[in-house]
């Protein structure tokens, strides 16, 4: 008979965990590529639709101005410049014409002033997000001054005139539609793939925990049947071996001390006492008893169990170490059930640790989380290769002598009370076991549920 959790746990290894985690995060990756990739589309989209608008102005400009009369007077420039900007809801932050040497000929805009020299792109002029674009104006040749001098450069027909520059900006908000899109997208996106994992992960949550119900209703019809035949054992074999036990050691208070059948009458005995714990150890297991929850101080019972065993450990030359933590640890659970537990526990541990070892015995209390956790270290040779789980099922054991039911007793206990037990190999060596309580247990319904029939057996 398996521990529920394991048995969840293994019943969740039959799904194909591994094949939905991995469609769900190829699904999420796919997602997020995607929105990325349209993302960046978008921003393109954005880009190109700013430059189409800024090459539409400038040749809207540069169509007006042909034309030696018109071309390379600023002061035509300007007034284009004003009736373009002026012409109502324009997208055209500022317009300036430059010179081949970057000085300002003519423009409109002046709020925008420093986006006329500098880098073109994207910038924040004046807390406003500008595109500026920047384009030479064509300039055939002959088409000079024409007029003798002024401010057209003093140029006669048949010469080049110096190279001219138009430069635009465009508010770049007037696509705010394009970037809004995209920065939509991509939240919904991001959306998806946090609600898919969200999802996923409740699906195997749930999962684990349908699974580990469905074992617990296994052990618990397991428990029925062991505990009826444990009933039984209990009268068919109990009751001979304490009459055998009793007849034995009647017949060696008669038997001289030295007689040649004393040694096989205390193995007689002996092995029917071994017997009898055993009888005892299988009633516990199959019909555990309902928990009976009182304060106690947890230091307090460590020290108890610690005085009790103190001869034992003395005799095999072990030392057991109790960290300093708190002097009192008041809290609600079985003390009786918890007794057994630590004994248990620090007997496996005894048995585990060579003469001239030490156990170690650290509590430690989560007040935010109000979880008192035990952890007894042995300085044995650990658990090696083995799955510490094993040791937790009913008769495995590595000891020569011993029932293989303290381990899964204690455990019983400790889930009644809504805690764990768990076994681990220290990283120094030897091996750790690991108990943990909350401060206020409550009955474990489904660790007790078996038990009310059994009770009755």
């Amino acid at each position: 008979m398996k521990d529920a959790s394991v048995k969840g746990s293994r019943s969740l290894s039959l799904f194909p965990t591994g094949a939905f985690v991995a469609i769900v995060a190829a699904v999420c990756l796919g997602l997020a590529l995607t929105a990325g990739y349209d993302f960046f589309g978008l921003a393109q989209l954005r880009l190109l639709y700013l430059q189409d608008s800024a090459t539409r102005v400038f040749a809207d400009l540069e169509t007006k101005a042909r034309g030696p009369d018109k071309r390379p007077y600023p002061q035509f420039w300007q007034s284009l410049f004003v009736e373009k900007i002026g012409a109502g809801k324009s997208d055209v932050a500022f317009l300036a014409l430059l010179n081949e040497s970057g000085g300002v000929l003519a423009s409109e805009g002046a709020q925008f002033a420093p986006g006329f020299i500098g880098p073109i792109g994207f910038r924040r002029i004046e807390g406003t997000e500008i595109y500026v674009y920047e384009s030479e104006l064509p300039n055939p040749q002959g088409q000079g001054a024409g007029r003798g001098g002024g401010m057209g450069g003093g140029m006669g027909m048949g010469h080049r005139a110096a190279p001219r520059r138009l430069r635009i900006g465009i508010y770049s908000s007037s696509v705010d539609f394009i970037r809004w899109r995209a920065i939509v997208h991509l939240a919904v996106s991001g959306v998806a793939v946090l609600t898919l994992t969200a999802l996923a992960w409740y699906f195997l949550r749930t999962l684990n925990r349908f699974l580990q119900l469905k074992a617990r209703e296994e052990s618990a019809r397991h428990l029925t049947a062991l505990g009826a035949m444990a009933a039984t054992l209990a009268h068919e074999i109990r009751n001979p071996l304490g009459a055998m036990k009793g007849l034995t050691q009647l017949a060696q208070e008669d038997l001289p001390g030295d007689h040649k059948t004393q040694s096989l009458m205390s193995t007689v005995v002996r092995e029917a006492e071994r017997l009898e714990r055993l009888v005892s150890d299988l009633l516990t297991f199959a019909r555990p008893r309902d928990p009976q929850i009182s304060r106690f101080d947890f230091q307090r019972l460590l020290s108890d169990v610690k005085a009790g065993l103190q001869p034992k450990l003395d005799a095999a030359g072990i030392k057991l170490d109790l960290e300093p933590g708190r002097d009192s640890l008041l809290i609600d659970a079985d003390e009786g059930g918890l007794r057994q537990v630590l004994l248990n526990i620090l007997l496996n541990a005894a048995d585990a640790t060579p003469a001239g070892g030490t156990i170690t015995v650290r509590t430690r209390l989560n007040e935010k989380a109000r979880v008192l956790t035990a952890e007894v270290d042995d300085s044995g040779p650990g658990l090696g290769a083995s799955d510490p789980e094993e040791l937790f099922q009913p008769f495995a054991t590595t000891k020569t002598k011993g029932s293989g039911l303290g381990l899964p007793i204690s455990r019983q206990i400790a889930e009644g009370l809504g805690g764990s037990l768990t076994l681990a190999n220290r990283p120094g060596g030897g091996a750790r076991c690991t108990l943990t309580l909350p401060i206020r247990a409550a009955q474990h319904p489904t660790a007790i549920a078996s038990s009310r029939f059994l009770q009755d057996a």
